[in-house]
């Protein structure tokens, strides 16, 4: 396949929107619940909550839990994401660990979740990227699509970040295609710590092609920031993210449209 007519004009600037954060937080996905602030007497829905494997996490910061899948499990609700048996305005926060990318149509349960969720309240959770097909998984998404995803249904993303690198994961499910106690924790430290010296090294030789341009030292930062956080969005096995119900406006999920030149 060949490249497309615009795709020599887009920029590391236009793949990273300036109102989202990028950084990756010390602790990285259970850290996104800090991300959130106080918690205390706060309503958060686990939306295809599975076994209730975040209801501790949040319990222990004060919020209340209230767990929902397609089935019995770890929850206290059965009922289906794209038609919730909750008054609107019902939540205060709202968790999708791992279930956008499990849906025929993602913007169906967005849709419920907006309409469940306090204004000014958050969306949270994880979406998968790079990881292998898993159980039924229809929509892995890039940032950029996450973003746009959730613009589109009425979500402001304020914190994008990547989970670890997919490498590792795709070397361990071909290497494994069952746990093995000993050996599986031994080949993913090694193929972790193979990886990392790959993005050094990457890091490094963009950094001498910045260096010979001779940019100004602001410019050369700002660049520097952007490459480290594109090349770890690029690579992730998922995507973390925070996205706060908003009114958003038309130009912000305009993609290619917005290199367009009008004569």
């Amino acid at each position: 396949m060949g490249m497309g007519s615009l795709d020599d004009r887009v920029r590391m600037s236009d793949l990273l929107r300036p109102e989202i954060s990028y950084e990756r937080p010390r602790g990285g996905g259970r850290a996104i619940f800090d991300l959130l602030g106080d918690l205390r007497g706060k309503r958060i829905l686990d939306l295809g909550c599975g076994r209730g494997a975040y209801r501790l996490a949040l319990e222990r910061r004060g919020a209340t839990w209230i767990g929902c899948d397609l089935s019995a499990g770890g929850c206290m609700i059965i009922a289906d994401g794209s038609s919730l048996p909750f008054p609107d305005g019902a939540f205060d926060g709202i968790l999708s660990a791992a279930v956008l990318e499990h849906l025929p149509d993602p913007g169906a349960m967005l849709d419920e979740a907006r309409r469940v969720l306090r204004p000014g309240g958050r969306l949270f959770g994880y979406v998968a990227f790079l990881e292998p097909l898993h159980g039924m998984s229809y929509f892995h998404m890039t940032h950029l699509g996450l973003e746009y995803i959730l613009m589109r249904h009425g979500f402001r993303p304020t914190n994008v970040f990547p989970a670890e690198n997919a490498v590792p994961v795709q070397i361990e499910r071909i290497m494994f295609p069952k746990r093995i106690p000993l050996a599986q924790p031994l080949s993913r430290t090694a193929s972790r710590g193979m990886t990392q010296c790959l993005l050094l090294l990457n890091r490094w030789g963009r950094e001498v092609l910045t260096l010979l341009r001779r940019l100004p030292v602001e410019t050369r930062r700002s660049e520097r920031r952007q490459y480290r956080q594109l090349l770890a969005l690029r690579h992730a096995a998922g995507l973390n993210f925070v996205a706060e119900r908003s009114e958003v406006p038309e130009h912000l999920v305009a993609g290619y449209r917005a290199l367009v030149k009008e004569d």
